[in-house]
């Protein structure tokens, strides 16, 4: 084979490998390449809509992933188990996560996709009425297993925190005056007086960012595409479009 023969099949094999699909990145993205997502159901954040995951974090995090062109998976599961994934697994996220002390130096963070108050609750005619979050301890306050509510609760002092699996059976608790007070989200609390749930707010317990948390093993090259897909988002109006969305 002459030199320049061997030139030219050298020149053919790079052509070849720069236009096949793989190193473009049209190929099948191996498992290991999928980014898995996993979230709860928490209306308005995240919930299942016609079979799909929507709501004002699902529809940010799916378009952050449509701007970097990174491979992925969205599962809704209970949210102990989908922040523990998170926690545990590489290439694993979990959202709509609050960025709390505790948490910090457990997760890298992809923020903020929302800013929200944390809303201690009381059914309406309850008359459990605390005047402010000192006085609000002494009540029995429900949450959910594994939220970030729970940190706070026990960092404003509270001692009688009722857990239960899911916000649904908190919230029925609160109604049926098994617990005196609940802990949640003002969105949370803004989409049950939307449906007419009887709730009515008694004080603020804190105010939260709210972002994507992915585990430790997650390669930083992701975290930082999905950190500029967002700021993006956040400059061009996408984000608040989104919020909008819901209310």
């Amino acid at each position: 084979m002459t030199r320049m023969t061997k030139t030219l099949t050298a020149v053919a094999l790079l052509s070849a490998c720069i236009l096949s699909p793989s190193f473009l990145g049209g190929g099948p993205a191996k498992a290991s390449e999928v980014l898995q997502l996993t979230t709860e159901q928490y209306a308005p954040f995240n919930f299942e809509q016609d079979g799909e995951i929507a709501g004002l974090g699902a529809d940010q995090v799916r378009e952050i992933m449509r701007r970097t062109g990174i491979a992925y998976e969205m599962t809704l599961l209970p949210w102990s188990r989908a922040i523990g994934l998170a926690g545990s697994q590489p290439m694993t996220c979990v959202f709509t996560t609050a960025h709390t002390v505790d948490r910090d130096q457990r997760f890298k963070w992809v923020e903020p996709l929302l800013l929200e108050r944390t809303l201690l609750i009381r059914a309406a005619g309850s008359g459990i009425d605390p005047q402010d979050v000192e006085s609000a301890t002494h009540y029995r306050t429900g949450t959910q297993t594994g939220d970030y509510t729970v940190e706070l609760l026990r960092n404003a002092g509270f001692a009688d925190i009722d857990l239960a699996r899911d916000l649904d059976l908190t919230l029925r608790k609160l109604l049926n005056g098994r617990v005196d007070l609940m802990a949640v989200s003002e969105s949370y609390f803004h989409q049950l007086e939307r449906q007419g749930v009887p709730v009515e707010e008694v004080a603020v317990l804190y105010e939260q960012v709210f972002s994507i948390a992915c585990s430790p093993q997650t390669p930083d090259d992701i975290v930082v595409r999905m950190q500029a897909a967002l700021s993006a988002m956040i400059e061009d109006g996408t984000q608040a479009e989104i919020h909008a969305r819901y209310n």
